[in-house]
């Protein structure tokens, strides 16, 4: 697409509701001239527009997607690696974050 931000944030919101699509990839045509003009004049219209977020609400990304707090449930196979609070774990698979 090319256009002004306001032209640009009408088609995308158009795209979006004819095809019910829930994003969209964004490619750069120069670097990073491309994403600070959409972040500087298509992220505004859309939010003007109430297509695009103005904040979020406090919390973890876990709690925001499932709704059940910012941990693994007690249940869940990986709240088996927790350390409690003062311990130390050895470097290894089970103490690296993310693992």
């Amino acid at each position: 697409m090319v256009g002004s931000g306001a032209e640009i944030a009408e088609e995308m919101i158009r795209w979006q509701e004819e095809t019910d699509v829930d994003g969209f990839n964004l490619a750069y045509a120069i670097t990073p001239g491309t994403f600070e003009d959409i972040v500087e004049f298509v992220v505004p219209e859309l939010q003007r527009r109430g297509a695009y977020r103005t904040g979020y609400e406090p919390g973890t990304l876990r709690s925001k997607l499932f709704g059940r707090g910012s941990r693994l449930p007690a249940e869940h196979r990986g709240a088996s690696y927790r350390l409690k609070t003062g311990e130390y774990a050895a470097p290894g698979p089970a103490s690296v974050p993310g693992r």
